[in-house]
């Protein structure tokens, strides 16, 4: 891991440090490489595997800083920064850079690649690799939460909110996005990402940060919204505590 650490610095040395969206995105790393030590640690992962997924969580946005380099921006309707990730890492032949063993490879090629598509994107994988791939996608979801309960305030309109992103909510779906989201849709896509948790731990550790607490608590609604808002909290914390029909491995 410190050789992954040594050239990941020397890596993201190369972007602009003065641009908040290069420090967010350093920051958003670190906090997910320790994310991804908490949980290999409740599931009590092998040295092995602990180490790989570490690995993968240090790399997993790798691609970011070109694509904010390149449109100052985190849409991945212009940049998928998942798959350019993998070009930087396999097809440009960086990853030894960063890992040593090409047994490994594919597992992270899939875990850096699949972390940011919708889940009706996913291939069926083996089961080793797909702990890997679900794994990422907690982990990813786990500081996402955080970050948005620290952006300035959600703004909860049922008008403002496209229907098949209410529609992908209730039914217990990861939102299919549109290029363009109002802050209400936004709002939705952030709640929907509570579907998209594949083990009960990681929903135990997020519930342990009290992150959707703060994002909930981060909400400006009128009393016209009150039903709906307190409808999606509802459905958001039902889930978090595995009140759900929803499959979640434990």
């Amino acid at each position: 891991m410190d050789k992954a650490l040594i050239n990941f610095n020397k890596y993201v040395g190369e972007f602009d440090l003065n641009n908040p969206k290069v420090l967010k995105k350093i920051s958003h790393t670190y906090r997910v490489v320790g994310l991804a030590k908490e949980l290999a640690n409740k599931l009590n992962l092998l040295e092995e595997d602990k180490e790989l997924l570490l690995k993968i969580a240090l790399l997993h946005d790798i691609g970011r800083f070109y694509q904010v380099r390149t449109n100052n921006s985190f849409s991945d309707f212009k940049i998928d920064h998942g798959g350019y990730g993998v070009k930087y890492l396999f097809n440009e032949g960086h990853i030894r850079e960063y890992n040593d063993n090409a047994k490994y490879d594919e597992i992270i090629k899939n875990a850096i690649y699949f972390h940011n598509k919708h889940t009706d994107d996913i291939p069926v994988f083996d089961d080793y690799t797909k702990m890997f791939v679900d794994l990422m996608r907690d982990i990813d979801k786990i500081d996402i939460f955080y970050i948005a309960s620290l952006l300035s305030p959600f703004v909860l309109q049922k008008d403002k909110i496209l229907p098949n992103y209410l529609n992908d909510f209730r039914n217990q779906k990861l939102v299919r996005r549109l290029p363009q989201e109002t802050k209400s849709d936004n709002f939705i896509v952030l709640c929907g990402f509570i579907y998209d948790f594949n083990y009960q731990e990681s929903l135990d550790l997020l519930q342990e940060k009290g992150y959707l607490d703060m994002l909930f608590a981060n909400v400006e609604v009128d009393e016209n919204n009150m039903d709906l808002f307190n409808e999606i909290k509802s459905y958001v914390y039902e889930k978090l505590n595995g009140n759900n029909k929803k499959r979640v491995r434990c």
